[in-house]
């Protein structure tokens, strides 16, 4: 990689503008970008909506119904304030007065008083609880998956100037999850999460209690419970919510296909200038170490080298044959090397390139 970064720093831009002038590359490059796209922004709502339905479960309104009946004396249980105070208004209910002056009354007025939490703004929160489950199990016969983006490339290169051949073919494949939530938690948890909620709230005294009572329905009565108090403007908030987001498509699914072969050819057509280069220094540093720094006849170097090593001929074959045979077998490894380093440039581009994609999208 340093021999390639050395390149780059002393390039010669004169012959790297000759080099993708003149040559007869040809390049195939396109981008396949399927993206899912999930609205989930329903869950985000609930679990907004979920500590202030749970705050009026939790602690409903509540108020007194007051029953009152004219009964006969022997049928009352309990005298009240009301019940004297009724008797003084009406003599006619007095059957005698003693002599010590004890009123002896024919009937009573008996007042029963019942607690109850039968009120509209909690028949509104029985209602807002069942059209929120049936939402919900609406939502949830779709398929409900992350949002992501996936990203194929595809690369068909090919290139033959002078000794340079080059053919070549790369796909890469990037996945990459688009995060709509802060939420740490996944898709499946947050929804399993509201369901066991749901359960809870239905199952709850508050919501039994009213099992038997009229359902509200739209339009909503706006009280003044129901306009000024916290916990019932978000539940208000939540029902129009879920009506006026009951059909709306769950999952949206796009394919694209870009033709990016004008955009990279020149890139491509710079890394295999880049690659041949390098090429060129391993092949002269292979030939400074095959020939004398004088860079003698072959003839005269190979009659020197005869007569100050006093080898028999098989000797020197022998040793001269071993030494070729290092010398090629090292420019391979250097070739490899350059190639791998190549590879590997190409790659990280590639890598950027995707990333830099993803975040246009």
């Amino acid at each position: 990689m340093k021999k390639i970064n050395s390149i780059i720093a002393n390039l010669n831009e004169e012959a790297l503008n000759d080099f993708i002038k003149q040559n007869d590359s040809k390049i195939k490059a396109t981008t396949k970008v399927h993206k899912v796209i999930s609205d989930t922004s329903w869950i985000d709502m609930i679990e907004s909506s979920i500590p202030y339905l749970d705050n009026i479960i939790r602690n409903p309104r509540r108020f007194i119904v007051q029953e009152e009946n004219i009964v006969p004396i022997e049928k009352t249980k309990v005298v009240t304030e009301e019940s004297i105070r009724h008797l003084a208004q009406n003599t006619n209910l007095i059957q005698d007065v003693e002599e010590d002056g004890t009123v002896i009354p024919l009937k009573l007025l008996n007042v029963y008083r019942e607690e109850t939490v039968d009120l509209y703004e909690n028949r509104f929160i029985k209602s807002l609880v069942d059209n929120l489950y049936g939402f919900v199990n609406d939502k949830l016969k779709g398929e409900v998956e992350d949002s992501r983006v996936d990203v194929v490339n595809n690369v068909t290169y090919n290139i033959n100037q002078n000794n340079l051949n080059v053919s070549l073919k790369i796909e890469s494949k990037n996945s990459e999850l688009i995060k709509e939530s802060n939420s740490e938690h996944t898709l499946e948890e947050r929804i399993e999460h509201i369901k066991e909620v749901i359960a809870a709230f239905r199952s709850s005294q508050f919501i039994k209690g009213l099992a038997a009572s009229q359902p509200v329905r739209s339009p909503i009565r706006k009280t003044n419970v129901i306009l000024k108090e916290p916990n019932f403007i978000k539940a208000l908030e939540l029902w129009e919510y879920l009506e006026s987001n009951a059909i709306k498509p769950i999952t949206e699914v796009t394919d694209e296909e870009l033709d990016r072969s004008q955009e990279l050819k020149n890139d491509y057509d710079f890394a295999f200038y880049i690659q041949n280069e390098a090429l060129k220094l391993n092949k002269d540093a292979n030939y400074d170490k095959v020939l004398l720094p004088d860079k003698m006849n072959l003839n005269l170097y190979l009659e020197n080298l005869i007569k100050d090593s006093g080898l028999s001929e098989k000797d020197l074959k022998k040793q001269i044959n071993a030494e070729i045979k290092n010398i090629y077998t090292k420019r391979k490894r250097e070739e490899n090397n350059v190639k791998k380093e190549f590879n590997l440039l190409i790659k990280e581009y590639e890598r950027k390139k995707n990333k830099a994609l993803l975040m246009l999208k």
